[in-house]
């Protein structure tokens, strides 16, 4: 008899959906604030900051909200909920207080990451190394 009890979700360290005892949601993952004019070091520390706690995927878009109308189950949902809400509250950590009003009502980091990342770097600009 074949079983057909979907399997668990469950997480390990290697999980995205993992946080060590450490992350807090008033975290500064960084010292660099973005304040508008240093986006392209901002996203390169943020982007480090982010991968070393293995969140990145929640801001480049490898990992979206999962749909329970396509099978994922109410523990995926809320586990991608927490996540992305904490990874919005370090971005959030991380840009001057007076750009919030524009990025503080996105639906989730990604949505943050691709408005900053829109109107804030310059595309084809020479880097001077």
């Amino acid at each position: 008899m074949p079983n057909n009890k979907p399997s668990e979700f469950t997480l390990d360290l290697q999980s995205p959906y993992y946080f060590h005892p450490s992350d807090a949601f008033g975290a500064i993952i960084t010292a660099l604030k973005f304040d508008d004019k240093n986006f392209e070091l901002w996203e390169k520390v943020v982007i480090t900051a982010l991968t070393t706690k293995n969140k990145v995927a929640f801001i480049n878009g490898t990992i979206t909200k999962p749909d329970i109308a396509t099978g994922a189950r109410p523990v995926e949902v809320n586990a991608w909920v927490i996540v992305n809400s904490m990874v919005t509250s370090w971005m959030l950590n991380v840009i001057d207080p007076k750009l919030h009003a524009s990025i503080a009502y996105a639906d989730s980091a990604q949505s943050i990451w691709e408005n900053i990342k829109k109107r804030y770097s310059i595309p084809n600009v020479p880097k001077i190394y």
